[in-house]
């Protein structure tokens, strides 16, 4: 778990301006403070959620047989899924979430890691 946390602390500084680019563009388009505010933390609660629980999977798949840390990972893989349209389903239904709120940081970490690799961490030189 401390590596996806470790991980986890090396995104927050994106994550922030992520969420900050988001919460400027819902106040722009006039969609409520309170639910954008609601959204984004049932969102962003779900991503953070996301990116550890894999983590978390990875590194338990890591010190099994081959074919067992297969199935681990798919059972974890199923697991984050369903958790995921959950909170999804919770986001689009329930009216004091707006959903755009509650669906754009599930992309955040994935985002951020993309773009931190391409430009901040060539070469594995990660800092």
């Amino acid at each position: 778990m401390e590596i996806a946390l470790d991980e986890l602390k090396k995104l927050a500084r994106s994550l922030a301006v992520c969420n900050l680019l988001l919460f400027a563009a819902l106040l722009l388009f006039h969609r409520g403070l309170l639910p954008s505010l609601l959204g984004m933390a049932l969102g962003n609660a779900a991503a953070v959620g996301n990116f550890i629980l894999t983590g978390i999977c990875a590194e338990e798949a890591v010190q099994l047989p081959p074919d067992a840390a297969r199935r681990k990972m798919a059972s974890g893989y199923f697991q984050r899924l369903l958790i995921l349209a959950f909170v999804l389903v919770i986001g689009l239904v329930a009216s004091p979430f707006d959903p755009f709120g509650v669906i754009f940081p599930l992309f955040f970490p994935k985002i951020s890691l993309t773009v931190g690799y391409i430009f901040f961490w060539k070469g594995g030189n990660r800092s």
